[in-house]
C-alpha cells in the first residue's frame, strides 16, 4: 500500500492510496466519523488509470485530522485483534 498526502491543512487532508483493500477504508471511513470532532470521512475510486482510492477527513478545527485518522486506525485494528482472538476462540478451541 502506498500513501501520498496531496493537501494537509488545520481541518483538512486527502490523501491518494494505491494498492488499496476497498472494504478496508469503508470500515475507517465509519470508525473516523465517530470520531470526536470529524465532520467529513469519505473515499472515492481515482478516475485515472492508477488503482487507487482518495480517502479525505475534515474536522471542525478542534483536532488535526491526522490525529483523529490515526485515532481510527488503532479502533480498526483493536477490533480486527478481537475479532481474530474470538473467531480462533470459536473455532479453533
Amino acid at each position: 500500500m502506498k500513501i501520498t498526502i496531496q493537501i494537509y491543512e488545520k481541518d483538512y487532508m486527502r490523501m491518494q492510496i494505491k494498492e488499496d483493500p476497498h472494504t478496508l477504508f469503508n470500515l475507517l471511513r465509519i470508525v473516523a466519523l465517530e470520531e470526536e470532532g470529524v465532520t467529513l470521512a469519505g473515499y472515492a475510486r481515482d478516475r485515472t488509470f492508477e488503482q487507487s482510492l482518495m480517502f479525505q477527513i475534515r474536522t471542525d478545527g478542534t483536532v488535526d485530522p491526522k490525529d483523529a485518522l490515526l485515532s481510527a486506525a488503532k479502533k480498526v485494528a483493536e477490533q480486527a485483534i478481537q475479532f481474530k482472538k474470538a473467531f480462533e476462540d470459536t473455532y479453533l478451541g
